[in-house]
């Protein structure tokens, strides 16, 4: 597939170098330009480029600002950013560059191999850091279809054992049964959101202070939900996971939608999707 590039630089010379090295070296890229940090906002969020090239000292948004700016969204802040310049060139500026979230610098003029070698890196980067978030998001359903399963299973054995304690004249076999019972509905309660937790942290660390940046009146129990609907999950398997029946399931998703304020045509996995 061909990469998108965004270069963003406020003189258009330095653009079209940049342009003209690209394109020699790979023919194939989708070149995209701004001249100013705002236009190059609506342009990120238009097209997810695979890598932005953007000068340092700009008017209104400078290349540190846009950057920040990147890194404050879900769906921007994993795009890979090179910051160009020609002024801001010092040990000091480029760790307060690699500190803003670039992941690379050039300096200016531009150099055609430097340049090649460095959008070269940051693309082969960008690919890296990508299959290792869809290897985490794998391995994060596979987590939670078991832990599904396996609660099933677990409330398949209460009930059976329910059954037998209906039928039992022994108040010693009665107690222990009683006492399985509630262990096993206290594992299912307690351990199965923390398994969950600790696997979906592991692929969406930000996903509950974004969201709580945007409601933060959310409840713990509304989060939780939030953090299913993200996945996808349906009412049945995410009633297995919190240990509710499906109609409380329904119940609690139509009060989050009335809370989050989101109208009924609105999937909630693709509102979610943002955070």
């Amino acid at each position: 597939m061909s990469k998108k590039i965004l270069i963003i630089d406020d003189i258009q010379e330095n653009i079209q170098i940049i342009i003209s090295i690209l394109e020699k070296y790979n023919p194939n890229y989708k070149l995209y330009q701004a001249h100013c940090g705002k236009l190059a906002l609506k342009i990120t969020e238009k097209i997810l480029p695979d890598l932005i090239i953007t000068d340092w000292d700009m008017p209104e948004i400078s290349g540190i600002d846009l950057i920040k700016k990147i890194r404050e969204k879900p769906e921007t802040r994993s795009i890979p950013v090179i910051m160009s310049t020609g002024v801001m060139t010092t040990v000091e500026n480029l760790k307060t560059a690699l500190d803003a979230g670039a992941v690379d610098y050039i300096r200016k003029p531009i150099d055609e191999v430097e340049l090649v070698a460095r959008t070269n890196s940051a693309l082969n980067l960008a690919d890296y850091h990508k299959q290792i978030v869809e290897k985490k998001n794998s391995e994060l359903i596979e987590n939670t279809l078991y832990l599904i399963k396996n609660n099933e299973f677990n409330l398949k054995i209460n009930k059976k054992l329910q059954e037998i304690l209906n039928t039992v004249d022994n108040p010693s076999l009665e107690h222990d049964i009683i006492l399985l019972i509630r262990d096993i509905d206290q594992k299912i309660k307690s351990d199965s959101w923390q398994r969950f937790q600790t696997s979906f942290n592991s692929v969406y660390d930000d996903f509950y202070k974004n969201i709580l940046h945007d409601y933060p009146d959310l409840s713990t129990t509304e989060l939780k939900l939030s953090a299913f609907l993200k996945l996808g999950l349906n009412s049945k398997d995410i009633a297995s996971i919190m240990y509710i029946n499906a109609d409380s399931v329904k119940v609690a998703r139509s009060r989050l939608r009335k809370k989050l304020d989101i109208d009924g045509n609105i999937n909630l996995q693709v509102f979610f999707s943002k955070y």
